[in-house]
């Protein structure tokens, strides 16, 4: 059985500048991680590293340009779960729909779950921050779940 985490927001910014910083590495460092790698088309490599040892790998799974993103990460080995971003134009702005899929069950995976459900809130936030003022704090971990890996 498997769980999942929806978060929805609004961003004031065209849907093509919010699909921009969803998939390009220059903006995904400034609001998301530390590091990001995407080859960005169906079966591509996507790596993002909030630190050293804080890396999820994947594979982008469907690009639809403003409109849907979505893409797999192994956080947990082996099972990876699963990212579903879809984009709408509303009142000048847009309207954005996370589906996070795919998470596990037992003390691991609840701890992971946790630390997603409230880091998809800061990560909106200040993806939000970005496109909306220009600025946004610097990524970084938001929990302790990628050093339990290691």
């Amino acid at each position: 059985m498997t769980r999942s985490i929806e978060k929805e927001t609004f961003i004031t910014a065209s849907p093509e500048r919010v699909f921009q910083a969803l998939t390009k590495k220059a903006d995904l460092e400034r609001w998301f991680v530390q590091r990001a790698d995407i080859d960005l088309q169906p079966g591509g490599a996507i790596r993002l590293e909030w630190a050293p040892e804080a890396v999820e790998n994947g594979t982008i799974l469907e690009v639809e340009p403003h409109h849907r993103l979505s893409y797999n990460w192994v956080a947990l080995e082996p099972t990876p779960t699963t990212l579903i971003f879809e984009l709408t134009p509303e009142n000048g702005g847009t309207r954005l729909h996370l589906h996070h899929t795919e998470i596990g069950e037992g003390e691991v995976w609840d701890n992971y779950y946790t630390t997603l459900d409230s880091g998809w809130n800061t990560h909106f936030k200040n993806l939000a921050a970005l496109l909306e003022t220009g600025n946004s704090e610097a990524p970084k971990p938001t929990g302790n779940i990628h050093n339990e890996r290691v």
